[in-house]
């Protein structure tokens, strides 16, 4: 009996082993001093992020006829390697996204939502 319940305690064991290792670590810490200016999407450079100091923000798309100031307001924030974006629509809707952010620098970021899209940002 002793030596089934130690196999069985070693198969448990190896068996968490492995399931910690099929998830991928992302070693990116996300610079927050890097965030604020004005950015817009590479694949919709229509569409256009103003990322202001304090964690605040407007988003808008010119090919929509809207421009800055007529956008939508956003809150920002960012931990380890997620970027949190708060929208609050002209009608009091609130939407919040999540991002994985897989690449930052200076003038490019890039991350992934929560279905693996990725996007591409550059600054302006």
């Amino acid at each position: 009996m002793k030596n089934k319940t130690l196999i069985l305690l070693a198969a448990l064991m190896a068996l968490v082993t492995f399931a910690a290792c099929d998830k991928p670590v992302n070693s990116i810490n996300v610079n927050a001093d890097l965030i604020p200016g004005k950015w817009h999407d590479t694949e919709t450079p229509t569409e256009f992020w103003r990322f202001d100091i304090g964690g605040s923000g407007e988003t808008w798309d010119t090919s929509e006829d809207v421009q800055e100031g007529e956008g939508t307001n956003f809150n920002w924030s960012v931990l380890l390697d997620q970027l949190r974006i708060d929208l609050y629509g002209r009608m009091g809707q609130h939407v919040y996204y999540d991002y994985t952010v897989t690449y930052q620098s200076a003038d490019t970021l890039t991350f992934k939502d929560i279905y693996d899209n990725p996007r591409t940002f550059v600054k302006i």
